[in-house]
């Protein structure tokens, strides 16, 4: 039950950090509630990572979202296979 629980949240982080990647791909108004709302909660996940590895060392892409992603999944595949 518990590991199921742990999986939900897991797919909706994996939703809400393409729900980033996509809007960074179209530029809309950071004053929409939406993409302000998305942004101001990925940004506190991103911004260490992106203290690590910069963008500006990748070429000027952004690998943050998918190293959160991954690591997510590894966090989750503990708690789930530890929980009983």
């Amino acid at each position: 039950m518990l590991d199921r629980l742990v999986w939900l949240a897991f797919d909706l982080f994996f939703l809400l950090m393409l729900v980033r990647c996509v809007i960074s791909w179209f530029r809309p108004s950071h004053y929409h509630p939406i993409v302000r709302w998305v942004e101001n909660t990925t940004d506190p996940i991103l911004e260490p990572i992106r203290r690590i590895i910069p963008p500006w060392k990748t070429a000027g892409l952004d690998f943050s979202p998918a190293i959160a992603i991954f690591l997510a999944w590894v966090i989750a595949s503990v708690l789930a296979g530890i929980l009983p």
